[in-house]
């Protein structure tokens, strides 16, 4: 469990930068297409902030249950099924929620005061007669991102059944089909928090008691669930399975910062593709420190700071 000691202010943004490693996988494809997000001139990979959300509300959820918050099984709204597969609606939702807080008087701000993921991530609130936005406390800076080119191979798969055609006769390309799969990919992934918002949004939490544990457990909540969700408990789906968390960095910034972009760190590159662990290990000790020191990130204001076991780069601050 990551913990955070720090007393972290009242206003101000605070950053968190999280590097996971893709493996042989197909992390976030093309809704239009089913082919990896690339940027086609430099090769680079992406994903979307929904899809990274998608993935940590799984590691939020699976850190209320390790820190025995009350209801943990309801403590993330945004669930497409529940635990039968049947598919679930705002108000499906909202329903359990309530029922498993034992919620007899209901209010319109039952939900954002007995989740984890509305406070962070912000939602509307859409019944009528009752309708309010809660702004994101938490959002993905820019797209995440490979900072560096990908090897993309293309693979044949087969499928247990076949299809036929309408002659019932099976088609010779059947039960057959060619995608692209990320040989190798480190994603850097830049989040800002605003503190003030955060507070308003989790101030009168269920969850988390902000007058006791402010800023800092609520913090400590999304590191958690987004080192969980690519660690502890990856999902076993094709493009989730082979991912795997390798650093988290948070800090408060006291000056100016560069608004410098992870994916522009491929233009430091001498070698632009990465085809390996060490070789992104090798080539962030060149060019990581500079891109954090252009974010004000300093040993004196980092508040939290882990890396998996097998990431040797050095990173400013004391190990949590």
């Amino acid at each position: 469990m990551i913990k955070i000691q720090s007393t972290l202010p009242a206003t101000g943004n605070a950053y968190i930068l999280f590097g996971f490693e893709a493996i042989q996988a197909r992390p976030n494809l093309d809704p239009y297409s089913s082919t990896l997000r690339m940027n086609d001139e430099t090769g680079q990979v992406f994903t979307s902030d929904v899809h990274i959300k998608h993935h940590v509300r799984r590691g939020l959820k699976a850190y209320a249950a390790a820190e025995n918050l009350p209801h943990a099984a309801e403590t993330v709204f945004y669930e497409k099924e529940d635990e039968a597969g049947n598919p679930c609606n705002f108000d499906l939702r909202l329903k359990k929620i309530r029922e498993a807080a034992g919620i007899s008087k209901p209010d319109m701000k039952d939900a954002l005061n007995n989740t984890l993921d509305l406070p962070l991530f912000g939602y509307v609130h859409a019944i009528k007669g009752e309708n309010f936005n809660v702004t994101n406390a938490a959002n993905t800076l820019f797209r995440p991102v490979t900072f560096h080119d990908c090897e993309i191979y293309s693979l044949g798969r087969n499928n247990a059944f076949p299809t036929l055609d309408k002659q019932n006769k099976v088609k010779d390309s059947a039960g057959s089909a060619t995608v692209d799969s990320l040989e190798y990919g480190f994603f850097l992934a830049l989040w800002e928090i605003n503190l003030n918002m955060l507070r308003v949004n989790a101030s009168a939490s269920k969850l988390i008691d902000w007058e006791k544990g402010g800023a800092a457990r609520w913090f400590e909540a999304l590191v958690n669930g987004m080192w969980r969700a690519y660690s502890s408990d990856r999902y076993p789906s094709f493009t989730q399975r082979s991912q795997f968390a390798q650093f988290v960095l948070g800090w408060m910034p006291e000056g100016e910062v560069s608004y410098a972009n992870p994916a522009s760190l491929y233009d430091r590159l001498e070698e632009k593709r990465i085809n390996t662990h060490s070789g992104a290990v090798t080539a962030l000790e060149k060019v990581l420190p500079d891109f954090l020191s252009g974010w004000g990130c300093y040993e004196s204001n980092v508040f939290v700071k882990h890396r998996a076991a097998n990431f040797p780069v050095a990173l400013p601050g004391a190990e949590a």
